[in-house]
């Protein structure tokens, strides 16, 4: 018997959509970002996410990726240029004072981020014993 998630495939889809980012597995398509962002909004009108949320974790799947040098570095640095979008709605969200001390954390986070270059690939491949 498969699992299936309480929140429906539309969620799972997105999740999916936020893993490939992540992990930057199609790091040669940019619209991947566009996408996302996408299905994210359609998520929260449809009431199968609260915006709130949907800000945060993109925001927080934009930071984590750009600051991974594993991944490649244009696709570390345009997912840095796509966190406008995330800040710009929780600002606009942010209501109680624990949503403007979440948002404080994110903005301080954002203004320290430390991009390290990104490894390349022939020193991933250095220590490998099966060479």
């Amino acid at each position: 018997m498969a699992l299936r998630s309480p929140f429906g495939p539309c969620l799972d889809c997105w999740n999916w959509q936020g893993l490939r980012i992540r992990c930057a597995l199609l790091p040669n398509e940019p619209r991947l970002l566009d996408v996302h962002w996408a299905q994210g909004c359609e998520l929260v009108e449809h009431g199968q996410l609260c915006p709130w949320k949907m800000s945060v974790t993109t925001l927080n799947l934009l930071l984590d990726t750009a600051c991974d040098p594993v991944l490649p570095w244009h696709w570390r640095s345009l997912c840095l240029d796509h966190v406008y979008r995330s800040l710009y709605a929780i600002q606009h969200l942010a209501q109680d004072r624990a949503q403007h001390s979440t948002l404080n954390r994110l903005r301080n986070r954002l203004a320290t981020l430390q991009m390290t270059p990104s490894i390349a690939f022939s020193e991933l491949a250095q220590g490998n014993p099966y060479e």
